[in-house]
């Protein structure tokens, strides 16, 4: 994978964490595949929902969010590496459900294909996250 190629994976990937932070839906579906599918871990703790999948499911996740983080959730990537296609994030999420604030460490794996994201994934480990990366699995 040329260097290019993966600054523009990265690129992708940032512009989404951006929107995201922003809660701008409009803005986080120009990063992503209209196939896309998410499974966030934490989200999905509460609401048991495990994926989120295509453009829709961008927009319930983001509902979700509000829904289950009333005082904020933020992630904060830290450091990413490109590997066959996808972008390996690691970074914190800081959130409040209302009961007080909490900080994870997390990894995420972000698929990409045609210049969009086509998955998204936390991991709890750097070693999961890299393997599924290089693999293409979970």
């Amino acid at each position: 994978m040329a260097v290019d190629e993966r600054q523009e994976l990265v690129a992708c990937v940032r512009a989404m964490y951006d929107a995201f932070n922003a809660r701008d839906v409009g803005a986080a579906l120009k990063y992503v595949h209209p196939d896309i599918e998410l499974r966030p871990a934490g989200t999905a703790a509460v609401t048991g929902r495990a994926v989120y999948a295509g453009h829709e499911g961008i927009r319930e996740y983001f509902a979700d969010v509000a829904q289950v983080w009333p005082e904020g959730l933020e992630v904060r990537p830290v450091d990413f590496r490109a590997v066959a296609g996808s972008v390996v994030a690691f970074g914190t999420v800081h959130g409040d459900d209302g009961s007080g604030p909490m900080q994870d460490d997390v990894v995420w794996v972000w698929r990409l294909r045609d210049g969009l994201v086509t998955s998204g994934q936390v991991f709890s480990t750097r070693g999961a996250a890299m393997k599924a990366a290089r693999h293409g699995g979970r």
